[in-house]
């Protein structure tokens, strides 16, 4: 399958640099090896993408700006961990999953895409980062939600897209009485 991936002012974002400086994140389904440092720490983890954010100078850290960035999120996103240096390697599934949305949050991502977010997480968690998604998307931010769960997509998309062989072979918008074979019947 081929495309490409044009924000608004044009710039084609074709590596991860000019994406995270175009302020779009990622949130990987394989969080383990593709989002997250699971040798590093929790704060390092929160802070890989807050460089821009925590430059005191020209290429220069703040450690004091970046310790209240990372405090910020384990704060507000209620991550239970024993403290910030302590490696991401020791949290639950869902605390994890609540770093990989911190590092994004903190750096003000405003084009966000989820795979399978709630992947691998408890039900308590799964509602937190509900929540959360509706949080972002009405302070504005755009969400991209790639699902396998349909009740998902139903209870969190305004408009969702079915594909098949690499082609867009439908389009629901989110409407009182949308169903999981509303869909069903679009995928086959």
């Amino acid at each position: 399958m081929d495309g490409k991936v044009t924000v608004a002012d044009g710039t084609v974002i074709n590596n991860p640099k000019t994406a995270i400086a175009k302020r779009m994140g990622y949130v990987s389904k394989n969080r383990d090896t593709e989002s997250l440092g699971l040798s590093a720490t929790i704060a390092e983890n929160i802070a890989s993408t807050g460089y821009k954010a925590n430059e005191l100078f020209k290429g220069i850290i703040s450690f004091k700006k970046e310790a209240a960035y990372v405090d910020e999120q384990i704060r507000e996103l209620s991550i239970k961990c024993a403290g910030k240096n302590y490696k991401v390697n020791t949290l639950s599934g869902g605390n994890k999953q609540k770093v990989v949305f911190g590092k994004w949050i903190a750096s003000d991502a405003q084009i966000l895409i989820l795979d399978c977010p709630t992947r691998g997480i408890d039900v308590g968690v799964k509602a937190a980062m509900y929540q959360l998604m509706n949080e972002m998307k009405k302070s504005g931010k755009s969400i991209l939600l790639i699902s396998e769960e349909l009740t998902e997509l139903i209870g969190m998309c305004d408009r969702i897209l079915m594909m098949k062989d690499g082609k867009v072979t439908a389009e629901r918008l989110r409407v009182n009485g949308l169903s999981e074979q509303d869909l069903i019947n679009y995928m086959i």
